[in-house]
């Protein structure tokens, strides 16, 4: 006697993609003047820290040269950007909708 019922089909199997992807984004799309501008930004309030700036654009020439992934890309900002409440809620704008973190008021993450 061995299991004659049917095995159970993952939502991926039953729906064609998996249930993290189907969620609609309801924000808005970003252009290319919102990305130039959170660029400003960033040059902006990271005036006094060059070498900070410079390592947001190094991770991000990274990603996009498809070297590292969306999370390390999250995890690297998050660190670079802290202390900069404004900046890391903008970056959070460009973040696909499972990525978007909370910080609290001095830019660290809230739990």
């Amino acid at each position: 006697m061995g299991f004659r019922g049917k095995l159970k089909l993952s939502r991926k199997e039953q729906h064609g993609v998996s249930m993290k992807f189907r969620v609609r984004d309801p924000r808005p799309a970003q252009t290319i003047q919102d990305g130039l501008r959170f660029v400003k930004n960033m040059k902006h309030g990271l005036a006094g820290q060059p070498d900070k700036y410079d390592e947001v654009v190094a991770t991000m020439r990274q990603f996009m040269s498809g070297s590292i992934c969306t999370a390390d890309v999250v995890e690297r900002v998050k660190v670079l950007l802290e202390g900069h409440p404004d900046l890391l809620r903008h970056f959070n704008e460009f973040l696909p909708w499972g990525y978007i973190r909370a910080h609290g008021p001095l830019g660290r993450l809230s739990v």
